[in-house]
């Protein structure tokens, strides 16, 4: 349910927020349900809770240095304690300034999520619009975070495109452009994909100041699975995420190392909501 004074949530940012519109969709009794089981790994975080409900985050690896006294190795210092906890203390933690606990705490988000869907079908109703669907041709799109499998098929609509990424990747086909000039690219767009990995790192609020007179704001990926109101009150048109059919394969291709593509392939399938 969105907030009937829009302008009192603004004042948060879009986690809280979040955490605020869950809380009061899903009520004290189902809170208290538990966080199941979590597993970290290399490419995504995930967690399963009571009743069976999964969700996904990125594992940030990209941003360990920033966060562990050891670059190399990071940790969690509440680990092997979070399996057991209540779904509202995974919740918290995706407000965590520990990007690894952050994680955590957005799959719990998302896993939170699909209960609220299952609840409520009458008033979450999924669409069917891709995000290639929304691209008009010489469209000027810009990219946060690299989606490799996107790249060919965007080019064939537009060829004004541009990517922020902060990791060191290449790819000739594409302008690849440093985080730090987001602020120059995404006023000029027409179209704006934002990773959902900006949820676990808290850039999202910041990027979407400069989202200008963009037609669309796409928040894309497993990472984005949730409720979208909050999202949709600071100028998101899409959400684009997954629904997890097999919680139980999930946690396994998580264990091992597994992505995006692995998920799609064998325990989920997409889901997308439109403004």
């Amino acid at each position: 349910m969105i907030e009937k004074n829009p302008e009192k949530s603004l004042n948060k940012g879009i986690l809280q927020v979040l955490l605020d519109q869950l809380k009061k969709e899903l009520g004290n009794s189902v809170l208290n349900a538990k966080v199941e089981d979590v597993r970290i790994g290399l490419a995504y975080t995930g967690v399963k809770l009571t009743g069976g409900y999964g969700g996904v985050a990125c594992t940030p690896t990209y941003d360990f240095s920033e966060y562990s006294v050891c670059p190399v190795c990071p940790f969690l210092h509440n680990s092997g304690e979070i399996a057991g906890t209540t779904v509202a203390e995974g919740l918290k933690l995706s407000l965590s300034n520990n990007i690894l606990d952050a994680a955590v705490g957005v799959a719990v988000i998302n896993a939170a999520s699909q209960m609220v869907f299952e609840l409520r079908p009458e008033k979450y109703i999924f669409s069917s619009v891709d995000v290639l669907d929304l691209i008009r041709n010489e469209d000027k799109v810009s990219m946060i975070g690299y989606f490799k499998p996107l790249i060919p098929k965007i080019l064939e609509k537009t060829e004004n495109f541009h990517v922020v990424e902060k990791k060191n990747v290449f790819d000739e086909r594409v302008k690849i452009v440093p985080e730090e000039m987001s602020t120059t690219v995404l006023p000029e767009s027409d179209i704006i994909i934002i990773s959902g990995s900006t949820l676990v790192n808290k850039t999202i609020d910041d990027l979407l100041k400069y989202k200008g007179n963009a037609r669309d704001v796409v928040l894309l990926g497993p990472t984005a699975s949730m409720v979208p109101q909050p999202l949709f009150e600071r100028g998101v048109t899409a959400v684009m995420g997954v629904k997890i059919n097999d919680v139980d394969k999930m946690l396994k291709i998580v264990s091992e190392a597994g992505g995006t593509k692995d998920l799609h392939a064998s325990c989920a399938e997409k889901k997308s909501f439109s403004r």
